[in-house]
């Protein structure tokens, strides 16, 4: 076994999101909509820290305040070292704040939570060099410090309070069973659960509505729907995008901007879905989206956290991924099922796309909407990749500590192409994937019939198909939460399938010779991100607080069940104290046959979903979901010691400046990022997010 390479504390990895040399080719009309659609984004961010943990509204005003104080943060030093605070230490305030600014909250995108590593005193003495301490700090400080350092294992992911966990999507100790009878009322009523949260008061059951308007609406004695949550940041979004509106001159850009409008004063789901059917057929060179899109961090996977993204397209590049669509036929050839269960989509836009503004925690490297399913097989679906948040693997000895030096080698010469690959075809051939087998009327005559041929055979059974989804049951409705792990289980393993074509790495300009090793590169991230990955399940209760994790792990169990003893793929090699461990992979047979494995994996969840065949799918997902196997085991208390690198993201800010719109970078540093957030937020959001933040603070805190 190779000694460890991996003995450092963990830092923040800092990728500089620069966009300036496109942005300076823009029109100054192009400019100045891009600005508010970006302020529009930006104000949108302050919900995330309620949708986060109780603490971090508090903690945001705290910083917003804290570093504005100083008219250089650089000012601090001179304190620091007045005070003999360890430099080593203060870094590490610096890195912790810089975390919670990228994730907008101290819980990560996997729900996990991230704490400062030093003691609550120090951290309080920092505060305390600030002028504004006793005045605006302290007292908000002194209600949450204990939250914040607090490690015990119920604080550490976001959950269900029922599974001793603690989330702020349902509030005041409302139960699992009741927030499943209320889910059931809304969604017959036609309210989606998107932009809500329920709230547990008294004997009631409220349901609080994103929107500007404000309504109390009592849908019987027990449950009652209450509009005008967030209505302070919404507002700040309709007055931003009422301006970009004034600057653009394309009449479907208007009607757009109209809709987002219209959902966000009302509360309404009709409004954001006509603003994605609009959004999807749209071809602009400046494109955004915003709204309550991904479930990521609701506990039930039902409640979106507010998102927006703005930025333009790369032409020279998108024209690259317009070449992979038109080898969708030929990629279709590959699957391991008949061109029967594959799903015609007349419109894919593919575009390479350099963001400048991702107003939500962390930042993906690309995008695939729209979410709702029947709008995809209607109009068609946009496929982003953010081509400006990819990153370079130039100095990896020090991460991958499971992998062998020349593992790291192959991730350090073709990582960067390789996440490039694995994303394009997640994004433009996994999501949305796959015939919906169903009645369907005849729009015509009238006439209740089935959209496929009677004698369709399903592979898994070479029978007949025998299950499909009735009259108007949707993928969504017919596997409920299940949905989402289907959706990423599906989008990943195509990726992974069609990773090794030798068509699609052409056009990421690979050539034959090293065709190979990116594949193997491509596998080699999937296992490293498995692995890591293993701290986010529960082994007490058997359950995964992340859904694209759990995903990731049914694949490798999957592969770990199905490998063959004299062929093994994977190996987990253990120090003789079982304190360290080397995953080690035979790269031959994942260039060879690995296909062969996952492709029957591929091809049950595929049919599963094709055929809504709900009760097999729930039991595969159950069956590889779980941590049975004892090496597994010891690895998962392994990783649950280590400290990963954090990523942060350092976004540049458009400011107006004599009527112009400027380009305003920072430094690609801990202080750049924590400046760009001071410039973005300034003081002007602390009063609506304290406000907000005292409104339901009794109720989270006597359930905490």
């Amino acid at each position: 076994m190779e000694p460890n390479t991996s003995q450092k504390q963990p830092s923040v990895v800092i990728v500089n999101v620069d966009f300036r040399e496109s942005f300076e080719q823009l029109t100054e009309e192009e400019k100045n909509y891009l600005y508010y659609l970006s302020k529009a984004s930006w104000a949108g961010q302050a919900i995330d820290l309620f949708q986060t943990s109780y603490e971090s509204p508090a903690l945001f005003i705290i910083f917003q305040t804290f570093f504005s104080s100083f008219q250089n943060i650089k000012d601090l030093d001179g304190k620091i070292k007045a005070k003999n605070i360890d430099p080593l230490i203060y870094n590490k305030f610096l890195e912790y704040a810089a975390n919670f600014y990228s994730n907008f909250g101290n819980y990560t995108i996997n729900k996990k939570k991230f704490f400062p590593e030093f003691k609550s005193e120090i951290f309080e003495e920092i505060l305390n060099l600030s002028d504004s301490y006793k005045k605006e700090i302290e007292s908000i400080w002194d209600i949450i410090k204990y939250i914040v350092f607090d490690k015990s294992e119920n604080a550490r992911n976001i959950d269900l309070e029922e599974k001793d966990g603690k989330n702020c999507y349902y509030l005041g100790g409302i139960k699992k069973k009741e927030i499943e009878e209320s889910d059931k009322m809304l969604l017959e009523k036609n309210i989606s659960l998107l932009n809500t949260r329920l709230f547990s008061f008294d004997t009631k059951i409220i349901t609080l509505i994103g929107s500007i308007e404000e309504n109390q609406v009592n849908l019987d004695e027990k449950n009652i729907l209450l509009y005008g949550e967030f209505s302070s940041f919404l507002k700040k979004i309709n007055q931003n995008l009422l301006e970009a509106k004034k600057h653009t001159m394309k009449q479907e850009e208007k009607d757009l901007i109209d809709d987002y409008i219209s959902y966000f004063q009302t509360g309404k789901i009709e409004h954001h879905y006509a603003s994605q059917k609009k959004w999807a057929v749209l071809n602009s060179p400046i494109d955004y989206n915003i709204g309550w899109i991904e479930v990521d961090i609701d506990p039930l996977c039902s409640r979106g956290l507010f998102e927006g993204f703005v930025g333009f397209t790369d032409n020279f590049m998108s024209q690259k991924y317009e070449e992979i669509i038109n080898l969708i036929p030929q990629l279709k050839e590959e699957f391991p099922w008949s061109g029967d269960f594959n799903q015609t989509i007349d419109q894919i836009q593919f575009k390479s796309f350099e963001i400048i503004c991702f107003a939500k925690k962390g930042c993906p490297y690309g995008k695939s909407l729209p979410n709702y399913f029947d709008i995809r097989k209607e109009c068609g679906s946009k496929n982003l990749i953010f081509s400006n948040v990819y990153p370079e693997f130039k100095d990896i000895k020090e991460n991958y500590y499971f992998l062998s030096n020349k593992d790291k080698e192959l991730i350090s010469n073709f990582g960067k192409a390789s996440i490039k690959i694995k994303t394009s075809l997640k994004l433009l051939m996994g999501y949305g994937t796959g015939k919906l087998l169903k009645k369907i009327k005849d729009t015509e005559t009238g006439e209740i019939r089935l959209n496929f041929n009677k004698d369709l055979i399903n592979p898994l059974t070479n029978k007949p198909i025998e299950e499909y989804y009735e009259l108007n049951e949707t993928f969504e409705m017919k596997f409920q939460y299940n949905y989402f792990i289907i959706n990423e289980l599906l989008a990943t393993l195509i990726s992974l399938f069609l990773s090794g074509n030798e068509s699609v790495q052409e056009i990421f300009y690979i050539n034959k010779i090293d065709s190979k090793s990116v594949t193997q590169t491509i596998w080699l991230l999937f296992f490293y991100q498995v692995v890591s990955s293993l701290n986010l399940y529960n082994e007490k209760e058997k359950v995964w607080t992340h859904t694209q994790s759990q995903a990731y792990w049914i694949i490798f169990n999957y592969i770990l069940s199905e490998q063959k003893e004299s062929e093994e793929i994977i190996k987990i090699e253990f120090d003789e104290k079982k304190e360290e461990f080397n995953l080690n992979i035979n790269k031959e047979i994942i260039s060879d046959s690995i296909n062969d494995i996952i492709g029957k994996l591929l091809q049950k969840i595929f049919i599963y979903k094709c055929t809504g065949n709900v009760k097999e799918a729930v039991e595969l997902i159950e069956k590889y979901s779980l941590i049975e196997n004892e090496a597994v085991l010891d690895m998962k208390k392994i990783v649950d010691k280590k400290e990963e690198n954090m990523t942060v993201f350092l976004f540049h800010n458009l400011s107006m400046e004599n009527k112009k719109v400027i380009y305003k970078e920072y430094k690609d540093d801990l202080e750049g990022i924590i400046k760009s957030n001071l410039d973005r937020f300034g003081q002007d959001y602390n009063k609506d997010i304290y406000n907000q933040w005292v409104k339901y603070a009794t109720n989270f805190l006597k359930n905490k």
